[in-house]
């Protein structure tokens, strides 16, 4: 039974440190300020366990990664569980069944059940560049993902974009031929944008598509190896015909970036709005949806 109203947080964390354990104690503090503030949907940066690696050789720090079933996994459905509200937490996925390594999300639901099977998403598109420096090669660290992943959180029909992913239109656009209603983009870094650039690439995409968006990003300079990664905040969340519902910029620091979304209000957007209906399929063809599940 679909929710007429559902609260949500995206949660702009500080740098994290090669202490997992405190970036742990770290989120559970985050988390639980965002749950006890009424969030009932609470999400994290992409590799939030951890500092990001991917500048670093590839077998450097295989053993940070770990497996969807893990330590970490009991760890969020436990707090889940405790704090009543559903949690997507990015983390380095192991599977060692396959023997491959992905960027990917986890969930859990009020209950503290696993949302899916397993991830609920694996990082598709996979950077190599070196700006901004000192580089990062994502390709040498992960297995891309094979497809998207739709899954419910009361009711409402959700998915994942992991950071990259949210550059190509073509996954927005079969995230809405799938029936999604809410995409969550955990995100670390700035992939080299201004913010406004970020900001506005992301607003864009929702209301072409009719789609809301909970976006969580770290903030401020990740140090690993003596190189740094520049986390520049900027979370927000967008409601379906663009509007900035809630938004933390940089200079705020970390903290909760907490909106409400309304499916009465998002009801009437996609009839206002029909952007996504009125496309010429006959001229450009269909939307591919045969890689979401």
């Amino acid at each position: 039974m679909r929710s007429p109203s559902l609260p949500v947080a995206a949660l702009q964390m500080p740098p994290g440190s090669l202490d997992l354990a405190r970036n742990r104690q770290m989120l559970t503090a985050a988390v639980s300020r965002a749950a006890d503030a009424g969030a009932r949907l609470v999400a994290l940066p992409e590799l939030a366990l951890t500092p990001y690696f991917c500048a670093a050789p590839a077998e450097r720090y295989r053993h940070w990664a770990e497996s969807v079933q893990g330590e970490s996994a009991g760890w969020c459905a436990a707090l889940a569980q405790r704090l009543e509200c559903a949690i997507l937490l990015p983390l380095y996925e192991h599977d060692s069944q396959r023997g491959r390594y992905y960027n990917a999300v986890i969930g859990f639901d009020r209950r503290g059940q696993m949302l899916g099977d397993g991830a609920l998403a694996r990082k598709l598109h996979l950077p190599v560049n070196d700006y901004p420096a000192p580089g990062f090669d994502e390709a040498a660290h992960f297995t891309p993902g094979d497809g998207l992943q739709t899954f419910d959180i009361e009711g409402w029909r959700c998915a994942v974009l992991i950071c990259y992913d949210r550059r190509f239109p073509e996954c927005w656009r079969a995230l809405r031929q799938a029936g999604v209603e809410l995409v969550i983009v955990p995100v670390a870094g700035s992939g080299g944008d201004d913010t406004a650039f970020f900001l506005g690439e992301l607003r864009t995409h929702a209301k072409e598509n009719g789609l809301m968006v909970v976006c969580a990003n770290k903030v401020g300079q990740e140090w690993l190896d003596g190189m740094a990664t520049d986390n520049y905040g900027e979370s927000c969340v967008i409601d379906a015909d663009g509007a900035m519902l809630a938004h933390r910029p940089r200079h705020q620091g970390a903290g909760e970036v907490k909106a409400t979304l309304h499916y009465q209000r998002f009801s009437r957007i996609r009839r206002q709005m029909r952007y996504f209906n009125d496309r010429r399929g006959d001229l450009f063809g269909p939307v591919p949806h045969g890689w979401v599940r």
